[in-house]
């Protein structure tokens, strides 16, 4: 109702776009019975370092836990 796109999904596409190099992705939402909800999300440089940075940390944690598993 807004014509933005939800809050919920933004990560998610920035993500996408962070993974696929891309400039743009099209949102597209359909419910049976409601109109076709389409909006282009362009990149977010900020929030996508945020991601990266995030999933950087994630791995390097990820890489100490196994490491304490394999050890013991």
């Amino acid at each position: 109702m807004t014509n933005k796109l939800p809050q919920e999904h933004i990560a998610q596409c920035q993500g996408g776009l962070w993974v696929s190099e891309r400039e743009w992705i099209d949102f597209v939402s359909f419910w049976p019975g409601m109109p076709l909800f389409i909006k282009r999300a362009y990149r977010d440089e900020v929030m996508i370092r945020i991601i990266a940075e995030r999933v950087e940390a994630f791995y390097e944690e990820m890489e100490r836990r196994m490491a304490m598993v394999m050890a013991a």
